[in-house]
């Protein structure tokens, strides 16, 4: 994977000259299809398990919230993707309220930029960067859930170049 918001563009380029040529070709984004594979009330059913099974002396700060908070990622994860992808517009105050997500390690940061105006995030985003806002906060639960898979399932997962050095190791490709 390399970033989840700018997909690689070889592959449009590699789909249209094919389509050029007369091939039936389709354009498939993979790490994206995993991401929302991986962003499921079912995955995260099971990233709970396995975090359950975790001794908890071992268990990072980020599992313990998920694990405190569980339920609300659950019912959370699918309509916070959804207005990520822009599908529902309408979470947007509700997200930028700080009332709808749950918060994890990663809204620490937030406690940074406090002034003594109560909106952490004022100064970033002002009186009309709502949307910003919640996609941002948005951005901060996702990486939560991310630290948790990480903690929990694969130490090698992140969003961003995940398990890179998998890929750019190989000699061949051949199965």
């Amino acid at each position: 994977m390399t970033q989840l918001n700018t997909p690689y563009p070889s592959t449009a380029y590699l789909t249209g000259f094919l389509r050029e040529r007369g091939f039936q070709a389709y354009q498939v984004d993979l790490a994206l299809t995993l991401v929302l594979r991986l962003l499921t009330p079912a995955c995260l059913s099971q990233v709970q398990l396995l975090a359950l099974a975790m001794p908890e002396a071992n268990r990072s700060a980020s599992v313990n919230a998920f694990l405190d908070h569980f339920p609300r990622y659950e019912q959370t994860v699918l309509p916070t993707l959804a207005f990520l992808q822009g599908r529902d517009a309408t979470l947007c105050h509700r997200i930028a309220g700080r009332g709808f997500l749950p918060e994890g390690p990663r809204f620490a940061s937030l406690d940074a930029f406090d002034d003594d105006s109560g909106d952490a995030l004022g100064w970033a985003f002002g009186a009309l960067g709502q949307q910003d806002r919640a996609r941002h906060l948005a951005t901060l639960y996702l990486n939560d859930i991310a630290d948790v898979l990480r903690d929990a399932v694969d130490p090698r997962f992140e969003f961003v170049r995940y398990g890179e050095s998998l890929a750019s190791s190989q000699s061949h490709f051949d199965a």
